[in-house]
């Protein structure tokens, strides 16, 4: 069969085929554990869309905290006892303004420590502009919360829930809603930028765990709630980077749990934490089995505080404490702060590669009286 010279047939046929690209909206968090391990990864890194069914079921359950404060000094600086902060506006002199959020339906509000910090008096604005007196019931100097009572809440209020900060994972979008600069329920999103991020604090009172998180933290966003995407409270805003940008820090929820069940236990409200006066980071590098080295690594020891009176150094690596494996410096931390100021715990201790006899050390407490000598 022969086909002619300048003729044939063309066949021109082009085959399109198009596959939609799902886009999950609302819930993306999981209820527990098991379900979360077993989500597709995709299912939570995709893009939520929209934040609006969050924040609209989250914005009444927020408020804004004025605090009455002892007149500026002479100098400018801030008569608190922590000094300047860095997420508090002062709206004018004598008066201070943060963020907070309902946790009890009957009036009870959290709140970043330092906003409400020496406050003569303290206000709470809820929704519909209604302005109700609060007191403090509760603080905690190493999470930087405080509790506070409405003494005379509305009946509607709305508490929000809190989640697991546990479950978080780097990437994970959060929304924060708050007051920055006094411009109520101000939404921002972001995501977690690393979870569990130790900040040791200038006069070595704690080393603290933080969420680092992208959400912008203005003067007046400090207490703030950080949401999942289920809308529960996984932080609580505290700080930002100083000179930085996109760099904000939060509580998380996990420390929020205890500090409110502590707070409860002591008759005057203040959570008392065990205080070492050092820093320590997590180890790194891998060891002979290929898995991650356990314990925790001292880095600085303040002279004459509890650590340094027990012969810690700089350097020390902490395997155990009273027998109790310590993993990494969270492990440090939490059992450091969640003791009682007076407890003696024994440390086992690797130094300079040999494993040392245990060492005692009675620990003091986080905001109380401190040696005035330096660190080494």
């Amino acid at each position: 069969m022969a086909a002619k010279r300048g003729s044939g047939r063309v066949l021109a046929a082009v085959g399109t085929t198009a596959f939609g690209a799902g886009i999950l909206l609302g819930a993306l968090w999981p209820a527990s554990r098991a379900v979360y391990v077993a989500a597709p990864p995709e299912n939570r890194s995709a893009h939520p869309g929209s934040f609006a069914d969050v924040v609209q079921a989250a914005s009444p359950g927020v408020v804004t905290v004025r605090a009455r404060i002892p007149q500026r000094s002479n100098l400018g600086a801030p008569a608190t006892r922590d000094g300047t902060d860095l997420a508090a506006s002062s709206l004018a002199e004598g008066r201070r303004s943060g963020s907070g959020f309902v946790v009890h339906s009957r009036g009870l509000v959290v709140t970043s420590r330092h906003v409400v910090a020496d406050a003569l008096a303290i206000d709470v604005i809820v929704r519909r502009q209604e302005t109700r007196a609060a007191v403090l019931v509760g603080e905690d100097a190493a999470t930087d919360l405080a509790l506070l009572r409405l003494l005379d809440p509305p009946p509607d209020l709305v508490a929000l829930r809190i989640g697991n900060s546990e479950d978080l994972r780097a990437g994970d979008w959060i929304v924060a809603v708050g007051n920055p600069f006094g411009f109520s329920q101000t939404v921002t999103a972001g995501v977690v930028s690393f979870v569990g991020r130790h900040l040791p604090r200038s006069d070595l009172g704690v080393t603290a765990d933080f969420l680092q998180i992208s959400a912008p933290v203005n003067p007046g966003s400090s207490g703030c709630p950080v949401l999942d995407l289920e809308g529960r409270v996984v932080g609580v805003t505290t700080q930002a980077a100083e000179a930085a940008q996109g760099i904000s820090f939060a509580v998380p929820s996990r420390s929020l749990r205890w500090a409110l069940d502590a707070m409860q236990r002591e008759p005057d409200g203040r959570v008392r934490r065990g205080y070492l006066g050092v820093e320590f980071s997590s180890r790194q590098g891998l060891d002979e089995s290929g898995l991650p080295c356990e314990g925790a690594i001292i880095t600085r020891v303040a002279e004459g505080e509890p650590g340094d009176r027990a012969g810690l150094r700089r350097g020390d690596i902490v395997l155990r404490i009273d027998g109790e494996p310590v993993v990494d410096a969270r492990g440090l931390h939490d059992r450091i702060v969640r003791s009682n100021p007076g407890t003696r715990v024994a440390f086992q201790l690797l130094r300079d590669g040999k494993l040392q006899a245990p060492v005692d050390a009675v620990l003091g407490e986080v905001g109380g009286p401190r040696t005035p000598t330096q660190a080494n």
